[in-house]
C-alpha cells in the first residue's frame, strides 16, 4: 500500500443488509471450496484457519501452497447480483481517492467464527503496496476486537474502512456471532498500466 497510514473510513454507508442477504444465496459448498483452498498451512501459516471465505473475484498472488497459487475464480453472476451496491460502494470511493475509474482486483468475504482469533501477523506482496484493501463490516460486534499497530479498533456494519495490513494486527472475536466482512482489493485505473499476473481481468469500473 502506497498509504502509509493505519485505518481510515473511505466508505460512510453502504446497504451491507442487502449485499449480506445475497451472500447468504450462495451455497456451502462454495465457501467450503474457497475455504479449503485459503486456509492451507503452507500458505497462510495458521492465521486464517478460524475463518471461512468466499472469493467473488480472486487470482492467487502467492507462489507457494498447494492449490493456491494457481487458483483462480471470477463469480459474475453473484457480482452481477450485487453490482447496485458495489456500484455504490465504488462512487464513494472514486469521490474519497479522486479517481476517475478504478480496478477491482479482489472481491471475497471472510467470516470469523465466535471465539475465533487471527494471530498477530503483517501482511505483504507486490498486492498489497499498490491496492486500497477495504474492508467492510456486513456483521460485527463490539466485542469483536480488531487490533491494528497496538491500536484497537471496532469496525461498523455499513461502513468502510481503508486497512494498511502491512503493519502488525490482530482479530479476536470474543462476541457470540460470526463476523463477516466484504472485502475489496481495488486501485486507479490507468490506462497504461500492464496486468499482472494476479488479475483476473483489466475490467474498468
Amino acid at each position: 500500500m502506497f498509504w502509509k497510514g493505519s485505518l481510515r473510513e473511505v466508505i460512510k454507508t453502504c446497504n451491507h443488509e442487502r449485499i449480506l442477504d445475497i451472500i447468504k444465496t450462495v451455497s456451502d459448498d462454495e465457501w467450503n471450496k474457497d475455504t479449503a483452498v485459503r486456509n492451507s498451512k503452507e500458505k497462510v501459516g495458521n492465521t486464517n484457519l478460524d475463518t471461512r471465505a468466499l472469493m467473488l473475484k480472486m487470482k492467487s498472488s502467492a507462489s507457494t501452497g498447494p492449490g493456491f497459487s494457481n487458483y483462480e475464480k471470477n463469480d459474475i453472476e453473484t457480482l452481477n447480483k450485487l453490482k447496485p451496491y458495489l456500484d455504490e460502494i465504488i462512487a464513494q470511493v472514486k469521490n474519497f481517492y479522486g479517481y476517475k475509474n478504478l480496478k477491482l482486483t479482489n472481491v471475497l468475504f471472510t467470516e470469523l467464527q465466535k471465539g475465533g482469533i487471527i494471530p498477530e501477523h503483517a501482511d505483504d506482496g507486490k498486492l498489497l503496496t499498490t491496492h486500497h484493501r477495504i474492508h467492510i463490516p456486513l456483521v460485527s460486534d463490539p466485542a469483536v476486537k480488531f487490533t491494528l499497530d497496538h491500536k484497537d479498533y471496532y469496525l461498523e456494519p455499513g461502513h468502510g474502512y481503508e486497512i494498511n495490513n502491512q503493519l502488525t494486527h490482530e482479530v479476536r472475536n470474543e462476541s457470540n456471532i460470526d463476523r463477516i466482512h466484504m472485502i475489496i482489493d481495488l486501485k486507479e485505473w490507468k490506462d497504461d498500466d500492464k496486468p499482472e499476473f494476479y488479475e483476473v481481468d483489466s475490467k474498468k469500473y
